[in-house]
């Protein structure tokens, strides 16, 4: 039987959109539209802000957003939102952000989409954002505890739904995210005259480890470096931005430890570019304090190269046992596994052979697949 649903896509049109909540949502979407032919979709999106068709059947009802200052708009969406869905004559809403999280009335039922619950696993690294924004986030995830369904990307961000909210576990499906595999696999990573072209034009020399990602403080980088430092050997770190890595803190942490010569920062690197630099490097290392999900460790394995990664979070779980795990904290720890891959070929050909067959669990295909039908049963009262 057809559904009609309702779903908010503006991670899709806002900041959200290059970063992996986009990410998710795009290639989530687009596989969906491939499998929900026949129902009837309804797209919350921002006024003015086009993009293609995701399903066979979708309207659109636009809504704008307050430009400045953006921390207000989780009290816009308090009033317009309701109005939106209800106006839509769904029978569920798909709520995909956390501005879009919603108590359900009347017959609607609600399915909540959570990649991480960061303000309240770090409430201390959060003390610096303004009042309306921390109020913003208490009002808009407490709503969790009403949604019928929640879709958690990760066992770990379920338990952090439980534990931190309250939520009762058997509203919660783990559902994890794919990644691309036409792009990253080991095809496009060892096209080697490409590859020459890339490492040429990024200035990259000799054996070098990889980071992706951006220098947030939970990316952990301070103590790469430091790690990095404590290993007498040429060897160098690409730190490599989907966006540009300018931050002036991440430079001085350079200069602290004396690295200048052994650490490359090419600035923004394209897609297209990545799986090369993946496959070119001894070790992609992703050490960091907390994700969600962690795509880049996913896309590493799936273009064969080794992951030195976290511990912590959802990283073990994702990893599975295709890569060496270190404590972020432990300076130390992370220098071990720093030193023990790069000098050990066996050791990183074993890794990356384990590394393709966890990456082969990550599709879009099944990801959409599940979201569907737990949308579904949760349209239906199951």
């Amino acid at each position: 039987m057809p559904m009609k649903i309702c779903i908010d896509v503006r991670p899709l049109q806002n900041a959200h959109r290059t970063r992996g909540v986009g990410v998710l949502l795009h290639n989530l979407l687009r596989q969906m539209g491939r499998l929900a032919v026949e129902d009837d979709v309804t797209l919350i999106t921002l006024k003015g802000k086009a993009f293609p068709p995701l399903f066979r059947h979708e309207r659109r009802l636009e809504t704008r957003r307050l430009e400045r200052p953006n921390r207000f708009n989780w009290i816009a969406d308090q009033f317009l939102l309701p109005e939106l869905v209800k106006k839509s004559g769904a029978e569920l809403f798909f709520a995909t952000d956390f501005n879009s999280y919603l108590v359900p009335t009347g017959n609607l039922r609600v399915v909540s989409m959570v990649y991480d619950l960061i303000p309240f696993v770090f409430p201390e690294a959060m003390a610096a954002q303004p009042l309306s924004v921390k109020i913003g986030w208490r009002t808009n995830f407490k709503k969790l505890r009403y949604s019928q369904g929640l879709i958690a990307i990760s066992e770990a961000t379920k338990r952090d739904l439980v534990s931190l909210l309250g939520v009762a576990p058997e509203k919660i499906a783990v559902i994890h995210p794919g990644i691309d595999h036409a792009l990253f696999n080991p095809d496009n990573a060892g096209d080697g005259e490409r590859r020459l072209e890339v490492l040429a034009r990024y200035g990259i020399e000799g054996c070098f480890l990889l980071y992706v990602g951006d220098s947030e403080w939970r990316k952990n980088l301070r103590r790469v470096l430091e790690a990095l430092a404590g290993i007498d050997s040429d060897l160098r770190i690409v730190l490599a931005g989907k966006r540009a890595l300018t931050d002036a803190t991440l430079h001085g942490w350079v200069r602290e430890f004396g690295l200048q010569e052994r650490v490359v920062i090419p600035g923004y690197v394209p897609d297209a570019d990545l799986p090369l630099l993946y496959g070119a490097a001894q070790a992609f290392v992703f050490p960091t304090l907390y994700e969600g999900f962690g795509f880049p460790v996913v896309e590493a394995m799936a273009c064969g190269c080794p992951v030195i990664t976290s511990k912590v979070s959802s990283l073990p779980e994702v990893a599975g046992d295709a890569a060496l795990l270190a404590d972020p904290l432990s300076v130390a720890e992370i220098r071990k596994a720093l030193e023990l891959v790069s000098g050990d070929a066996d050791l990183r050909q074993r890794m990356s052979s384990a590394g393709l067959r966890q990456a082969s669990l990550f599709s879009w295909e099944r990801c959409a697949a599940e979201t569907l039908a737990f949308l579904r049963a949760t349209a239906g009262g199951l």
